[in-house]
């Protein structure tokens, strides 16, 4: 029996989701976990890894990224979708394999193919939407990715709980990993990416009324296509949003690697295994619950969403940096310390809202971002959204290389600076670019992702 064009479109869109579900869940939680694993590593074996790996690889991983981020568009008119995604996913295992014997050499190049692999995952998945969406259901089936698959916050959360609860000894504490529970934790993350690679080497390739379709197939030429770049870079828009762009990337690496290390290495949980479990849940919540209720608030917004956005952004983060100031211990971020926070005890509540805080300002700035981009240089819309990332992915590189430096009191005060320059900006472009921004309201933030993913 052969499915209806929309049956189809809806399977290709779940399955696409199911398969990003998988990956993503490993992904988010060896963020996480990363650097007090690498930590555990070097407190048994000084010689295998440095104590900082974790901030090092990831800072590998995100250069990779970010020069890839600016190749991979044109690769998209020369390699199908689907295999962009299973060649991202196999990418991201092979990662993975390496914790079953860590090899410093072998960790750091896996982590620059992971970036590499992250790049061809976004063209990948916003490619694919595209094959398989008409205009009329592009909306619709974005919201259905979205929700299946970036639900791995949340769900790898509850993984991390489980499989603390099921390796964890009386002996054992919060921040100190055996080879049995590292090499447990990466198998079941290998073999969530194996699943992942599985569904994207099968996912349906049949398109009907789709806007792929409708949409030219000249290839740009190189010169072209650098002559774009050059002018989007050179473009008054972008370099206001520069600033905005440098916080994106210190926030990320604050959400993802920052703060979820301090709570591993902070006194207060240092037996408490599941802390970053709940951290994660949090996040995953706030995610779903700003998709559900910020939405039809900014549809009623108007053409003044996008201050809104930018608004709720800056309320909430300025929440979280006060909140991790009172909470945290200045000197989490290079290793164990039982020295006290300032004036707030660290507990799971604090540390559920501000998960939850993080979480939601991470939606905001996103959709945001997925906005401005598109109208800030309306003739280089894919162009800017490549130099986007290369400035978002540039600043994380430098911030994650000096943290083995920097207090968190440090990392706050930089977090803060560019919190209020970044918002300041952001406004600025947002009132240059208001007749622009009518012509793709926030009230529609499906097809502004579709276009940040593509």
């Amino acid at each position: 029996m052969e499915l209806t064009p929309r049956r189809h479109e809806l399977l290709s869109t779940y399955l696409l989701g199911i398969g990003t579900l998988f990956l993503y869940t490993g992904y988010s939680l060896q963020q996480f976990i990363g650097e007090s694993v690498i930590h555990s590593i070097h407190e048994k074996s000084p010689d295998t890894i440095s104590a900082y790996a974790g901030y090092y690889g990831a800072a590998f991983h995100l250069s990779a990224f970010a020069v890839f981020s600016l190749i991979t568009p044109s690769l998209q008119h020369f390699v199908p979708s689907k295999w962009f995604l299973t060649l991202a996913s196999a990418l991201f295992a092979v990662y993975y394999l390496g914790f079953f014997q860590l090899n410093k050499y072998y960790f750091y190049l896996t982590q620059a193919l992971m970036g590499v692999g992250y790049s061809f995952y976004n063209n990948g998945e916003g490619q694919y939407l595209s094959e398989h969406s008409s205009r009329r259901t592009i909306e619709s089936n974005t919201g259905i990715e979205t929700a299946v698959g970036h639900a791995s916050m949340f769900f790898g959360g509850i993984a991390l709980i489980v499989l603390c609860f099921l390796l964890h000894t009386d002996g054992g504490t919060g921040i100190e990993y055996s080879d049995l529970q590292i090499r447990f934790i990466y198998g079941t993350m290998f073999i969530l990416n194996i699943f992942s690679v599985i569904v994207f080497a099968f996912l349906p390739t049949k398109q009907y009324d789709s806007i792929a379709s409708k949409s030219s197939t000249v290839v740009p030429s190189f010169a072209n296509q650098i002559k774009q770049l050059l002018k989007a870079f050179q473009s008054t828009n972008l370099l206001i949003l520069m600033p905005f762009f440098f916080f994106q990337g210190f926030a990320v690496s604050f959400l993802m690697t920052v703060y979820p290390t301090t709570l591993s290495f902070t006194h207060a949980f240092k037996t408490d295994i599941y802390i970053i479990g709940i951290y994660s849940v949090s996040m995953g919540l706030a995610e779903a619950i700003g998709g559900i209720f910020l939405r039809p608030l900014l549809k009623r917004a108007g053409d003044y969403g996008l201050y809104v956005t930018a608004g709720f952004n800056f309320l909430s983060y300025s929440v979280v940096i006060i909140l991790a100031f009172l909470s945290i211990p200045n000197l989490s971020t290079f290793g164990p310390t039982s020295s006290p926070p300032i004036f707030l005890t660290p507990s799971r509540l604090l540390v559920f809202i501000i998960g939850f805080l993080i979480g939601f300002s991470d939606f905001c700035v996103t959709m945001a971002r997925a906005v401005i981009c598109q109208v800030a240089v309306p003739d280089c819309r894919m162009q800017v959204f490549s130099l986007s990332k290369l400035y978002q992915s540039g600043s994380s590189v430098v911030v994650l290389l000096l943290t083995p430096y920097m207090t968190i009191y440090i990392w706050l005060c930089v977090l803060t600076i560019f919190l209020l320059i970044g918002t300041t900006c952001f406004v600025i472009v947002a009132r240059r670019t208001a007749a622009d921004r009518q012509k793709h309201s926030i009230a529609h933030p499906s097809q502004a992702q579709l276009a940040d993913k593509i």
